[in-house]
């Protein structure tokens, strides 16, 4: 069920009974020519909502929250569109939001991460969080930690490329100009911090090829990565009545 479309006396009988809370977390950013700033916000939301029609199916029951749309990305600042935040100011954010959930009464919360650059802030807000109050976070990086099995659908996995390309055909097609579509992999044997580096590293916003996506293969990664968050929420949910 989506948060924002509950009433506060609807929202107070169903917080009762809820396993969890999902909160899509992205960015907006520059994703090469071809696909809209908004894919690492766009990516997570269909997830989640997949996540919660499979859960229903289950006879479990989760809360999806309005997405954090701003995240931090630093190294695609350089490109027009990209809209990036500090670190810090992430961090403090999205600790906020566990906060009020976790006062809520909700104890399992699923940070649903849809960029790499706020992998770190939301390790850090949930330790910190975790230390507060008696609760579990989840945080997935959905392209990451289902590489195995987005790697059965697609042939090359990165930024913009075959795999994120083929989910937003599936999900927003007509967001996506395949014919500007194009791009390489490439990786550096260590970690460079440098001002501009998103221009060696992100050519145009991309790195990967993302030119063999299509929506049949975004419609199979987000069945797989939904069907595999959906499985692990349900165990945990068993795991729980038997403690």
């Amino acid at each position: 069920m989506r948060l924002e479309e509950l009433t506060w006396p609807e929202f107070e009988r169903v917080r009762k009974k809820v396993k969890a809370v999902i909160i899509p977390v992205g960015s907006v950013e520059a994703h090469g020519r071809h696909l809209p700033l908004g894919t690492d916000v766009f990516a997570p939301v269909e997830i989640a909502n997949r996540v919660d029609e499979k859960l229903k199916e289950k006879g479990v029951d989760v809360i999806v929250a309005p997405p954090v749309w701003y995240g931090h990305t630093f190294v695609l600042n350089v490109y027009p569109g990209t809209i990036n935040i500090s670190a810090d100011a992430l961090k403090a954010y999205v600790a906020e939001i566990l906060r009020e959930f976790a006062r809520e009464g909700f104890r399992r919360l699923v940070l649903l991460n849809g960029h790499g650059g706020n992998h770190s802030p939301l390790v850090l807000a949930s330790e910190e969080v975790a230390e507060e109050f008696d609760v579990e976070i989840w945080l997935i990086n959905w392209w990451l930690d289902f590489r195995e099995e987005i790697l059965e659908v697609c042939s090359s996995q990165g930024h913009a490329g075959e795999d994120e390309t083929s989910v937003i055909l599936a999900i927003r097609p007509e967001l996506v100009k395949m014919k500007e579509a194009r791009g390489e992999r490439r990786t550096r044997k260590v970690r460079v911090i440098r001002r501009d580096i998103g221009f060696e590293l992100f050519p145009d916003g991309v790195n990967d090829d993302p030119r063999n996506a299509s929506a049949e293969k975004g419609e199979a990664i987000l069945g797989r990565v939904s069907e595999r968050i959906a499985e692990l929420l349900v165990e945990a949910d068993e795991e729980g009545k038997g403690s």
